[in-house]
């Protein structure tokens, strides 16, 4: 691959619009986070209290419900990742809006709780999972040197969502024709179906893995039908020859070699004549017979031929991407040093290609899809001490990351703040996280912000204002401001996970350390809120039952903040007995031992 990574010459995959019609996939993708985190962040909202009163069933089991859905969008990341690859975003998006709108549409026929769980928390999750991945994939591959930009739009869709769901909703379920809460559903699926719309607008382009893969099976197609016709045209030939033979049993036949040859190479698509022939041969029957069984083989070598000759024709004309390692780093490939130093050589680094042989592709196609999971999740990774301590802080995270969203409104019952003014606290989360997401991003590709301080202090005040929620009084202005503030931080906390995870294990191996993340994180929200449900029904005696349950989750956010300040301390000590190689440096690992200097200074130390 090092041979095509010279500065004459441009790497497979490596020439991006960065503009173009990568707006239009940045719209799409800005309108399907609207739908499906706009519909995930206020379920709690819309659907906590009407479910409870027509299930007859408390705040635990029917938090289960968001919470599985929540956790499922995360664990199918690795499924979803192997998808795109293989038929691309378009293809899946669609079938993910498919899934996910069936699910809730079957929901709307049905109230009973364990169905709720198979098809809103399942069904959809599995959708939702579907449609997220290639929101991010598509502007991967559509932008680099304004990828952070243009990534910065595309997840704002998620706080608008969030603002404007439940500023809506509620008039959908008090409006007689909806028939309630179910009629809510009803329209949510048809909202869901609606992501098929956006989905179509992903074109892909002619390096991405799922369009080259395409390519070839038209190739395929169209060559498999040219032999077939082809057997068809001869068949009444061969019949003729046979009828002959009893009249010319020991005479001389003209050869037929020619038409053989003629007619193979009639089948190959862009193949030259290889066989050439003498009108005056002459052969006699026993060779006729020779010729005969590979008249009846022929179709069946032709097509092997024509297979090879195709995949060859598609390797050599494409470049023919399996994968990008960086499609998920949202920050600026300005903070990666090899980005910056040789551009050529990180696009070799990170566009994994099939080398023009097509024998890559061959053996990702034949593998089992269990190993292709495998190989986007590796556990390995958590035997690095930091990267295994961001896990764990990440699971406290993730135990109390969706309390507001779906109990906010909840919350606000029990102060008695005004109803029609309770959905007003989710929207504030919304509109944090807008800005949140965008100014945080800001300040992270700063050169002199040091980005482990910068997401510690989002977790930690995201957890202060979780915290301080129950202290809350019947005023809303008191909801909204800790709302606000978890809002803008809880969006910086998400834009920056990539980023962390590529300071701490490096660019190369996002996709990996990402795959293992999501376990973790979906493990943690299938079981946080359900039990901050169920806490709340234990305590429903006391004057501020959400007090503990509060205190305890926006404490486990807290804390996962602080015990990051460890990382510091745990890479100083792993690069006291091993120091990071180059190749590390370069991939964007930052060097805890020059904890005083700038990411520019870094950079020019390892040019020297």
């Amino acid at each position: 691959m090092a041979s095509g990574c010279n500065t004459h010459s441009t790497v497979p995959g490596a020439v991006v619009p960065d503009g173009g019609w990568g707006w239009i996939i940045v719209f799409a993708s800005f309108m399907l986070n609207f739908i499906m985190n706009g519909i995930t962040f206020s379920m709690g909202d819309i659907f906590l209290r009407p479910l409870m009163d027509n299930l007859n069933k408390t705040r635990g089991p029917v938090s289960a419900i968001f919470g599985i859905l929540s956790a499922i969008t995360l664990v199918t990341g690795p499924i979803a990742t192997i998808f795109t690859n293989t038929y691309g975003c378009r293809k899946v998006t669609t079938v993910g809006a498919c899934l996910g709108a069936a699910g809730f549409l079957a929901s709307y026929f049905w109230a009973n709780l364990w169905f709720y769980y198979l098809a809103i928390g399942i069904t959809g999750g599995i959708g939702f999972g579907l449609i997220y991945l290639p929101t991010i994939v598509s502007v991967g591959f559509y932008f680099e040197s304004k990828r952070s930009f243009a990534m910065g739009i595309a997840v704002c869709g998620s706080g608008l969502g969030t603002l404007v769901f439940p500023a809506v909703m509620p008039y959908v379920i008090n409006a007689p024709l909806w028939f309630d809460y179910e009629g809510a559903l009803l329209l949510v699926a048809a909202v869901i179906f609606t992501c098929v719309i956006f989905g179509a607008l992903m074109i892909p382009l002619p390096q991405e893995p799922s369009e080259i893969r395409r390519v070839e099976r038209k190739a395929r197609a169209t060559t498999k039908r040219q032999a077939l016709k082809s057997g068809t045209a001869t068949s009444k030939n061969d019949e003729q020859q046979k009828q002959l033979l009893p009249k010319n049993r020991e005479s001389d036949i003209p050869s037929q070699e020619g038409s053989i040859a003629s007619r193979e190479s009639t089948v190959v698509v862009d193949i030259q004549h290889e066989c050439q022939y003498d009108d005056k041969r002459r052969i006699s029957l026993s060779d006729l017979k020779t010729n005969s069984l590979y008249i009846n083989n022929s179709i069946d070598k032709t097509l092997s031929r024509s297979h090879k000759n195709v995949s060859e024709t598609v390797a050599t004309n494409l470049p023919v991407v399996i994968a990008r390692k960086d499609v998920f780093y949202q920050g600026s490939l300005h903070n990666i040093p090899l980005y910056n130093e040789n551009t050529d050589e990180y696009h070799c680094q990170m566009i994994k290609t099939s080398d023009m042989t097509n024998e890559t592709m061959k053996k990702a196609e034949n593998k089992l899809f269990p190993t292709k999971i495998a190989e986007q999740i590796d556990f390995n990774l958590l035997k690095d001490a930091a990267f295994a301590l961001f896990v764990i802080s990440n699971v406290l995270t993730n135990l109390g990351f969706y309390v507001p969203y779906n109990f906010a409104k909840d919350l606000a019952a029990d102060a008695q703040v005004i109803e029609h003014k309770r959905h007003w606290i989710i929207m504030s989360i919304g509109i944090g996280n807008c800005f949140g997401r965008v100014l945080i991003g800001y300040l992270a590709d700063r050169s002199w912000v040091n980005r482990l301080i910068l997401y510690n202090v989002t977790l930690i005040i995201a957890g202060i204002a979780t915290m301080f929620a129950p202290f809350c009084n019947s005023f809303v202005q008191t909801h909204m401001i800790y709302a606000g503030l978890f809002g803008f931080f809880a969006g910086g906390y998400v834009g920056l996970i990539s980023i962390i995870i590529v300071d701490l294990v490096g660019v190369d191996k996002l996709s990996d350390a990402l795959g293992v993340l999501l376990l973790f994180q979906g493990f943690a929200v299938v079981i946080g809120t359900p039990i901050f449900g169920t806490m709340r029904d234990v305590f429903s005696g006391t004057n501020r039952p959400y007090f503990w349950p509060y205190l305890i989750f926006g404490g486990s956010i807290l804390l996962s903040g602080l015990i990051l300040f460890g990382i510091p301390v745990l890479k100083r000590r792993k690069e006291r007995h091993q120091k990071l190689t180059k190749h590390q440096l370069q991939m964007g690992v930052l060097s805890f031992s020059k904890q005083n200097l700038s990411v520019f200074e870094q950079q020019q130390q390892q040019q020297l």
